[in-house]
């Protein structure tokens, strides 16, 4: 396989196509959809200050999610009642860039570490859910206040009504 970054550089100087027939483009793993892990001053309130997004991914099996700027005050933590036990627990600290696939249909719950108490949480909906019709008592089972399990009932929520 050639490296595409001289076919792009030619693209950008020469305005030629950026590909050709013999650079190949390898699609197979699936998609990949970025998250970012914001923190607003311009938000009136520490509940819209800090956040991931989008806060809300839907995926089929085999697409990633690329977690940016897990670094500062920022983390990406599996939450253990939000988690599938196929899938290994997540924790990211101190990276600019981490990209993880999801295999197995399911809801999948993340949280920063830091700033979970007020709401940097968020969802990732992996093949319709997997069947999931509820988390309610998953949400009951953690160990959250108010703000990170209403943050999670609201993204369920929000994941049912765009199916």
């Amino acid at each position: 396989m050639k490296t595409i970054l001289p076919w792009l550089v030619g693209a950008a100087l020469l305005g030629t196509p950026a590909l050709s027939e013999d650079v190949v483009v390898d699609m197979s793993q699936g998609m990949s959809h970025e998250v970012k892990q914001l923190t607003d001053p311009m938000a009136t309130a520490a509940t819209g200050m800090f956040r991931f997004d989008p806060p809300l991914v839907r995926l089929e099996p085999g697409d990633a999610v690329v977690f940016l700027n897990s670094r500062g005050q920022h983390t990406v933590h599996s939450v253990p009642q939000l988690w599938s036990a196929a899938m290994a627990p997540v924790s990211i600290s101190n990276k600019p860039r981490v990209e993880m696939r999801f295999e197995e249909p399911g809801v999948y719950g993340m949280r920063c570490n830091r700033h979970g108490m007020y709401g940097m949480a968020m969802l990732v909906v992996v093949g319709g859910g997997g069947g999931v019709t509820s988390i309610e008592d998953s949400i009951s089972a953690m160990k959250a206040g108010d703000r990170e399990k209403q943050a999670f009932r609201d993204l369920f929520a929000l994941s049912l009504a765009q199916n």
